[in-house]
């Protein structure tokens, strides 16, 4: 038995752990959500629904969040495991979504002070449920993940025979107060980071609205906006993980598209807006399926500018190559290491300027064609003011040569 001057000096003081992880890093509310979509997804869920609501009975904090799913369901031993920190039954397995077993505790205390767990099957006929509690945690009170309780199906678990749902309250670190702010940024952020997945046949609602995939490419024909057109051909290639073993690699695949500059270009300024075209610019970063991050890699020199808006970018790469881009636990954000950017960097680079130089080039030629355009409708404008043209049988008759007889 554990002395009190021992537990003094364990290795984790678990409740400062605890609270240190509100602040690891996810970068926004629907980061974190995606952690959760993320479960489900490895769980073999194909309908995942995300409810934002008010409880009044929640006080200072009364929204609460829930995030149910049909996957497969957990049991007891299973429950408790999710809910520690690094507790998974799939750890460093590289064929999902998550590797470290943070993601689910992680990401619900980043926006929630208390997270609680429903899970059922057609095999047991029952829902376990167990929780984690920040004050508990905090005060002591709560040293172990609680044993599973059996309960009737609660009311807003829906009709799927087995699945999960997760549900934070006390909800305080969330980005917005507003439910229908917070569903409006969920139904976009979600419909780029998982867009592969909706594609594929994932449903995924937000408060009853269904999630959209949206391509930043703009080229797949079922996203919410596309007309753009993929620039050359798909380049691939085989990086090794490590630069000091060269035995393990894994494929990198860059795809480029060009955004239709005469057509979109007469877009509002609003309108350009909710497509993500103005400051749209960047590259997506494909993890299995999944976006784990945005932004300007791989570009080397090349400063962004206003043209770059009118061109984008896709890279996926193998799980096996995670440390090459140095992929952290919270999914949402890439660090690549030199041998990477190396290998890409010339290519993606040249392709770039390439492809900004082409967009101010289509700028030039719409305002062009726009100008011709307003000269011809002036023209046509006038046309009523000009003197007539002589008739047919004028012009016919004999010995009448230009404007004068003869």
């Amino acid at each position: 038995m554990n002395t009190s001057s021992e537990l003094d000096f364990s290795i984790v003081a678990i409740d400062k752990f605890v609270q240190a992880t509100r602040d690891s890093g996810y970068k926004d509310t629907s980061s974190a959500v995606a952690e959760l979509i993320d479960n489900s997804l490895q769980a073999g869920a194909t309908s995942i629904s995300i409810s934002v609501a008010v409880n009044d009975k929640e006080g200072r904090h009364p929204i609460v969040l829930t995030v149910i799913d049909n996957g497969s369901g957990m049991d007891s031993r299973t429950l408790r495991t999710a809910l520690r920190f690094g507790g998974s039954s799939h750890f460093n397995n590289r064929e999902g979504l998550g590797r470290y077993g943070m993601g689910l505790p992680n990401s619900s205390f980043s926006q929630a002070q208390r997270v609680t767990i429903h899970t059922w099957s057609s095999k047991r006929g029952q829902v376990l449920t167990s929780y984690l509690d920040l004050d508990e945690v905090a005060s002591g009170e709560l040293t172990q993940i609680p044993k599973p309780n059996r309960v009737k199906r609660p009311a807003f678990i829906n009709g799927y025979d087995s699945g999960t749902a997760v549900t934070w309250s006390r909800c305080d670190r969330l980005d917005n107060r507003r439910v229908v702010t917070i569903t409006r940024k969920l139904l976009v952020a979600l419909g780029r980071r998982f867009r592969h997945f909706l594609w594929e046949g994932v449903s995924i609602t937000v408060n009853g609205d269904a999630v959209q995939p949206i391509d930043p490419l703009f080229l797949h024909q079922h996203a919410l906006y596309n007309g753009a057109t993929q620039f050359a051909e798909e380049l691939v290639y085989e990086i090794a993980a490590s630069p000091e073993d060269l035995s393990k690699t894994g494929l990198v695949r860059v795809r480029f598209s060009e955004l239709p500059v005469a057509e979109w270009s007469k877009l509002s300024n609003k309108e350009k807006r909710e497509r993500g075209i103005s400051k749209g610019a960047g590259v997506s970063i494909i993890r299995n399926g999944r976006e784990v991050d945005y932004g300007w890699f791989f570009l080397g020199g090349k400063r962004r500018e206003n043209y770059d808006d009118w061109w984008r970018c896709e890279i996926s790469f193998d799980p096996v190559l995670d440390e090459a881009f140095g992929i952290t636990h919270t999914k949402q954000q890439i660090r690549p290491q030199p041998h990477l950017l190396e290998a890409l960097g010339v290519d993606m680079e040249a392709t770039a300027r390439a492809l900004n130089s082409r967009a101010r080039q289509a700028h030039l030629d719409a305002k062009i064609a726009e100008l011709f355009t307003e000269s011809e409708n002036r023209a046509s404008e006038k046309d009523p003011m000009l003197s007539p043209l002589p008739s047919k049988s004028r012009l016919n008759r004999p010995g009448y040569s230009g404007d004068c007889f003869v």
